[in-house]
């Protein structure tokens, strides 16, 4: 990527390969998939660029943003953000990311659309969480019932025998379903 060379493939017997961004192309494919209800700002092509703070009202250009999507429901705004890792791996900053986005956006609910395996299910009590208040300082930590980020796998079949055929069509459910979670969660409220 930066006209370096690698280590791999020298001698008689050269390796050819491609290299490709998964996390951008993951994004892609949810956008595929919920972009109907989701505006989708395109960071590497600098494409719909939010501002986190404005001075005053002349709306600067202060903190520049682009959250993978913010659907276009203004009255029960959500903001998802597609993650190509593990569940295990969504942590920390990525917390700290959409609860970011979460709070610029008015929204109450959250969403991190990550690739499952089978063995992975949205169902998963661990996979709703819920923004919590007070401190332990003064141990008063509860968590609030309107802030609420969600870990939602779309699960991918593994199953080494399916044919092309029998991917697509369980692809298509998973999709479907993953579809679903979101919509559901936004018509009903919070």
């Amino acid at each position: 990527m930066q006209h370096q060379k690698h280590n791999i493939g020298f001698g008689p017997n050269p390796i050819n390969g491609i290299l490709f961004d998964g996390a951008w192309l993951w994004e892609e494919y949810i956008n595929k998939l919920i972009g109907t209800n989701f505006y989708h700002p395109k960071n590497k092509l600098g494409i719909d660029a939010q501002q986190l703070f404005s001075k005053s009202n002349n709306f600067s250009k202060n903190g520049r943003i682009y959250p993978d999507f913010i659907s276009k429901n203004s009255n029960k705004r959500i903001i998802a953000d597609a993650k190509y890792k593990p569940i295990m791996n969504i942590a920390n900053k990525d917390y700290l990311q959409v609860l970011g986005y979460i709070f610029r956006f008015n929204a109450k609910m959250g969403f991190y659309i990550y690739p499952a395996n089978n063995n992975e299910s949205e169902s998963d009590p661990e996979s709703k969480m819920y923004l919590n208040e007070g401190t332990t300082f003064e141990n008063n930590v509860k968590h609030q019932e309107d802030i609420i980020i969600t870990k939602l796998g779309l699960i991918i079949p593994d199953n080494k025998d399916l044919t092309y055929s029998d991917f697509s069509q369980e692809m298509k459910l998973n999709e479907t379903q993953l579809v679903k979670s979101i919509i559901n969660d936004q018509d009903v409220g919070y």
